[in-house]
């Protein structure tokens, strides 16, 4: 296939209805050069539109092909790392490791990512899937042991983490209310970090309303201010009887 038939295949795999539904968009790369459109001049021909555009990355781009069991083992370790299964999960009491269950992290490590790509955002979850977390083999090791001698001192814990989608909508009606403005990507993303850094603190109680409403302050306090302004003005007015126009 020459290259500009691959082009318009990965234009039709895109926006031509032709994607796998089995094949999710888990995040997204760096901007490339693709076909951003198509322009018929005629009947029988037409014209391909270029523009620049962040690469998706789909669930079928993972290539885990070649790993041996340790290197298995120390993927099963970075998705601990980011809350998906603990020891326990991926290890029997003898220590072993069973295959068989990295196969549900990384399935539930996809579901995040692709939930989280729908919001343009880069995650945890899809560095730990495309080994990009940061972590090497060595920390990745010392991890493992720590978690071990974590499990069998009965210290082991699972984190049920909140829902990253929930977590990030109550961000946007928190920062809508105190500031009168969606929250930005980063600003979720930010809390969303925010509030599973908590969980993994081991905290409890957590009041996700409270925070979001906290939060936003602590990022825009003069667009918290100005809204706490225009509030109290309309409750003013409203008193006094005087109507807006």
């Amino acid at each position: 296939m020459n290259g500009i038939a691959q082009e318009f295949a990965n234009y039709q795999r895109q926006y031509g209805g032709l994607q796998d539904p089995n094949d999710p968009v888990i995040g997204y790369g760096e901007p490339v050069r693709t076909i951003t459109g198509l322009r018929p001049p005629g009947r029988t021909s037409f014209i391909l539109e270029y523009g620049e555009e962040p690469d998706p990355i789909y669930g079928s781009d993972l290539d885990f092909t070649g790993f041996d069991q340790e290197d298995m083992a120390l993927l099963a370790v970075d998705l601990m790392t980011v809350g998906i299964g603990d020891y326990d999960s991926y290890f029997d009491d003898n220590d072993q490791f069973r295959p068989g269950a990295l196969t549900s992290g990384v399935n539930s490590a996809i579901d995040l990512a692709e939930e989280q790509a729908e919001f343009g955002f880069g995650t945890d979850f899809l560095d730990v899937l495309m080994q990009n977390s940061g972590r090497s083999p060595e920390e990745l090791r010392a991890l493992m042991a720590d978690k071990k001698a974590e499990a069998r001192s009965g210290g082991g814990r699972v984190i049920n983490y909140i829902d990253p989608v929930a977590l990030m909508d109550a961000a946007k009606k928190s920062t809508a209310s105190v500031t009168g403005r969606m929250a930005t990507p980063e600003e979720q993303q930010a809390f969303v970090k925010m509030i599973h850094g908590l969980q993994a603190s081991g905290a409890t109680g957590i009041s996700v309303g409270a925070r979001a409403e906290a939060f936003a302050r602590e990022q825009a306090p003069e667009e918290a201010k100005a809204m706490d302004y225009a509030g109290a003005a309309g409750v003013l007015m409203q008193a006094l009887g005087i109507r807006g126009r």
